[in-house]
């Protein structure tokens, strides 16, 4: 009855917690796109802006929850393949949250590829393709990242749910907002980072619910009872 209690309670908050992330995103989003109206873009589609750190720190969050999934895979398995993937996956984030707090990709495109005017698709602005090539390399290693979730199915769907998301938003980023007008250009990237936004916080729940999952039903159950010792003087 207690284990059951528990449980209850563990997934009501694992509901409270998804919900409030969603929740408290969003109306950060409507608060910066406030304070600055009619001009809303302007804390939320720039690069170096509050909605970059916000996603940053979700970035963080999902480097922290993949690597307590590493720890606790480890304990169980010892040094096998689920726990290096889970770290592998961690770096991936590190690295990704690095991106969207020190613009990385941006930098590489405008000041080495934009000349090079290579386009992978006709609509593209010449040199933007670095997210293109982050979503076929996720594309890629698909396969290895959903043998780790299989566990959870719930975690699956959030993940599934998280690549549609990111799908779109690496999408919207191929076109070339310079051939927009500025009105519309201001509006697609606004969206754009609005996407991203629900993305990343729908991977930091996939990741929360392992972590729950991997403490729940992964660790060790208790051994035996120690049997009390013999009296010396029977």
């Amino acid at each position: 009855m207690r284990n059951e209690t528990f449980e209850a309670r563990l997934h009501m908050m694992e509901r409270w917690i998804i919900a409030s992330a969603f929740i408290l995103s969003a109306l950060f989003v409507v608060v910066l796109a406030a304070v600055k109206w009619p001009s809303y873009w302007i804390y939320l589609a720039a690069e170096q802006t509050p909605m970059t750190w916000l996603q940053s720190v979700i970035w963080f969050g999902c480097v922290l929850m993949a690597l307590l999934c590493c720890m606790l895979t480890y304990a169980r398995d010892g040094f096998k393949r689920r726990p290096l993937n889970w770290l592998l996956l961690s770096a991936a984030f590190a690295f990704l949250m690095a991106d969207e707090r020190f613009a990385f990709h941006e930098r590489v495109r405008d000041h080495y590829l934009k000349s090079t005017g290579i386009k992978f698709l006709p609509w593209m602005e010449a040199g933007d393709f670095i997210l293109l090539v982050y979503a076929i390399v996720a594309l890629a290693l698909a396969v290895y990242v959903i043998r780790l979730y299989r566990v959870r199915r719930l975690a699956l769907v959030w993940l599934i749910i998280s690549g549609a998301l990111f799908a779109l938003a690496v999408g919207m980023d191929t076109f070339d907002v310079s051939r927009m007008s500025k009105a519309a250009e201001r509006l697609e990237q606004t969206l754009e980072e609005i996407v991203e936004l629900f993305a990343v916080l729908s991977l930091l729940s996939s990741l929360m619910l392992m972590v729950v999952h991997h403490v729940m039903h992964e660790a060790p159950g208790p051994g035996p009872d120690p049997q009390p010792e013999a009296d010396p003087a029977s």
